[in-house]
């Protein structure tokens, strides 16, 4: 989760990738404003291809990100993406 500050405002946004083995991928964004009082959801399908420590994450519809990966403590269920971390949800 991050948390941002915007004026008049504080939002955070939580965000899970789901990889799958054939290489489809699904981005959930959940941003909750402060001013608002409700959470809204945005799903994002893409396609990724991982290289040595780079990432590659094409979405459908348009745009491409290249993020740096790693594993923490070498766990297959603590991924690094771009310096943050994510844990593999059950």
């Amino acid at each position: 989760m991050v948390v941002v500050e915007v004026p008049g405002d504080i939002q955070t946004w939580t965000t899970t990738w789901r990889f799958e083995p054939d290489g489809a991928c699904l981005q959930t964004v959940e941003t909750e404003s402060l001013a608002e009082g409700f959470p809204r959801t945005t799903e994002r399908p893409c396609a990724f291809v991982a290289r040595d420590f780079d990432v590659s994450i094409s979405f459908i519809g348009g745009g491409t990100l290249v993020f740096e990966y790693s594993f923490a403590d070498f766990s297959p269920d603590r991924l690094i993406l771009d310096g943050f971390e994510y844990q593999r949800l059950a």
